[in-house]
């Protein structure tokens, strides 16, 4: 166990933001500090839930609400950074779920049927 420190992905604040719609922190799980009773560098204890950074933005119960496409975020763009052992380049393309367009887009590795 290690003393309370403000949490660094969301400043001690207990959320994250993306655009209109509010997370609790995926790194802090929404206490805005880290250490203390709560070490998330440590495995969880077998039994205990998940750790939020474990499961995908887009597989989020809040996703539900967003009103655009959950794979882009609305960006209507991608970005891929080559392989994921070895990112050795960044490339922009269309959203494969909503293809740049408006519309609610499907989650990745769902079959388009497009």
């Amino acid at each position: 166990m290690t003393d309370k420190l403000e949490c660094p992905d969301c400043g001690g604040e207990g959320e994250q933001r993306i655009g209109p719609l509010r997370f609790a922190c995926r790194f802090c799980m929404g206490r805005g500090y880290v250490g203390g009773d709560y070490e998330p560098a440590e495995d969880p204890a077998p039994g205990d839930l998940s750790r939020p950074e474990d499961t995908p933005v887009w597989d989020e119960p809040v996703m539900a609400g967003f009103p655009g496409c959950v794979t882009c975020l609305g960006a209507g763009m991608v970005v891929h950074v080559g392989d994921i052992n070895r990112p050795t380049k960044m490339v922009e393309s269309r959203c494969p779920a909503c293809h740049g367009g408006p519309g609610p887009g499907l989650p990745p590795g769902t079959p388009s049927g497009r």
